[in-house]
């Protein structure tokens, strides 16, 4: 069945060459003629790769195991990278700077700005590269714009990821002072608060007080010393009336300046990522000027057209012979 399925295969090519031979030279013809009007188009592309530890704070200053700042490649970077460089925001601002509308022929009318878009992510590719780099690649029938427009992208990444860990940073920062500066006046309080009272108990530290009034107080009993006991019975009542209230004063005050050490560190740290400009990404390649088109693809176009022609002119041919010998086969 194979055998003369073929064979009649071959023979039905050979009965057929000459037309099937003319079609496809006259589509070949005919499709590259049409594919010489379509518009060049150029292609620009950058590599970059995104950091791993944007805060310095972390970097140099952090407890227990530090980031490296010199780490580069981590996978979830590389997803928050390209849903900034796919944005709306970025893409804005590539559109405004370069008039893309003009440049697209986009008229101005309802929709525009959405006929815009589906442009630009038709001319603009943003993807992971295989080792969770960040490739930007873009298409444009000017050569040089398509270069200015890669490049264009990465500065206003690096403006954004900049901007962005800057807010947190700020935010951060003014927190921890408002919490800082709240502690400090709250121990000006409690120290204000000790003063007060141990000015009013005459006593100012009061364990050591303490051991040495019953030093005291033990040798005026052995002495048998009736009015230095009372006098320090005295001072031992005010020490029992006051010494709570000071100790407890001078252990909030002991904690409170453990905590703030632990604040200042916190500060510290927020004001270097504040104030730091680490850079955000690495450009491994930047975008350059190409002066060879990379689509439309002609031949591709050409071949595909003539073959496809080709195809469905035999296979008209083909039916129009089953139909004749369906016909002779009836009579």
């Amino acid at each position: 069945m194979d055998k003369l399925n073929l064979s009649g295969t071959w023979k039905f090519l050979k009965r057929h060459l000459k037309l099937l031979i003319i079609v496809f030279v006259a589509s070949a013809i005919v499709s590259g003629g049409i594919s010489l009007l379509l518009t060049n188009y150029y292609k620009s592309q950058a590599l970059l790769l995104p950091s791993a530890a944007n805060s310095s704070s972390k970097a140099y200053l952090g407890e227990g195991e530090r980031l490296d700042p010199y780490l580069y490649g981590e996978e979830h970077e590389s997803e928050y990278v390209i849903e900034i460089l796919s944005s709306w925001r970025v893409m804005e601002k590539v559109a405004q700077k370069f008039n893309l509308s003009e440049h697209y022929g986009i008229k101005s009318s309802v929709g525009a700005g959405e006929r815009l878009l589906l442009k630009m992510k038709k001319n603009i590719q943003v993807k992971r590269s295989d080792f969770l780099g960040v490739k930007i690649t873009v298409w444009d029938k000017d050569p040089q714009m398509a270069a200015d427009i890669t490049n264009f992208m990465i500065e206003e990444l690096n403006v954004l990821r900049n901007e962005m860990k800057q807010a947190k940073a700020d935010s951060i920062l003014a927190a921890v002072k408002l919490s800082r500066e709240s502690m400090l006046e709250e121990m000006d309080v409690l120290n204000d608060s000790l003063s007060i009272v141990a000015k009013e108990a005459k006593i100012y530290n009061p364990e050591h007080f303490c051991n040495r009034l019953y030093q005291e107080y033990s040798k005026q009993v052995a002495a048998g010393n009736q009015a230095g006991v009372a006098r320090l019975e005295q001072k031992m009542d005010s020490l029992a009336k006051y010494g709570p209230q000071l100790i407890n004063l001078i252990q909030r005050l002991e904690f409170m300046r453990k905590n703030l050490q632990a604040w200042d560190a916190h500060y510290q740290q927020a004001l270097l990522d504040a104030r730091s400009q680490v850079p955000t990404d690495f450009v491994v390649q930047k975008a350059t000027f190409s002066d060879k088109k990379d689509k439309p693809k002609r031949s591709l176009i050409v071949l595909i057209s003539s073959l496809c022609c080709t195809l469905i002119v035999a296979e008209i041919l083909a039916l129009k012979e089953k139909y004749k010998k369906n016909a002779q086969a009836q009579e």
